[in-house]
């Protein structure tokens, strides 16, 4: 996930960047369809990377706290854990309201023009929030991998430990 989450990041950043320039070139209708597609999949995109990380957090999660109890291990890495995927989640929860904001605010703004800026300021807001999301999630992302090698391995470990002979084979 570590490798694989900038990637996605920077592919996301891109499609901001460029739904935003084509945003500003649309007038009228011109544009507008266009418009509408990239920034239809750019939305999808971005949450589809938050439900990634959320789901890797939810199923390390349940992994590690699986070897801390079958392997009778301390369970101050598991409150860990928790503390990195709660933090994740706010920052995931964040990112869906600004996401929201920048739909409702552009399917407004196909309606009534008077709406544009609105739509722009929750595009920044937008692109602001899921930086620092991403940000925050990477963060998280790195301690959380580093955490899930040292229970498994401990995990090995106890395992080995426990049946006398295996290590041999």
């Amino acid at each position: 996930m570590i490798r694989v989450f900038p990637g996605l990041v920077i592919a996301v950043g891109l499609l901001f960047s460029a739904n935003g320039v084509l945003g500003f070139l649309v007038e009228g209708k011109n544009l507008y369809a266009q418009h509408f597609i990239l920034g239809f999949f750019t939305v999808v995109m971005t949450v589809l990377i938050h439900v990634v990380v959320f789901t890797y957090f939810a199923a390390g999660g349940r992994m590690i706290s699986q070897a801390v109890f079958i392997g009778h291990l301390d369970r101050q890495p598991l409150d860990r854990v928790r503390y990195h995927k709660g933090r994740v989640i706010r920052c995931i929860g964040c990112s869906f309201l600004s996401l929201v904001a920048l739909v409702i605010f552009g399917a407004l703004l196909e309606k009534d023009p008077s709406w544009q800026w609105w739509h722009v300021a929750a595009a920044v807001v937008a692109i602001t929030t899921n930086a620092v999301s991403f940000y925050v999630q990477y963060d998280h992302i790195a301690q959380n991998t580093r955490i899930t090698e040292m229970v498994l391995e401990q995990y090995g470990a106890a395992q080995r430990k426990s049946q006398p002979g295996a290590g041999n084979l």
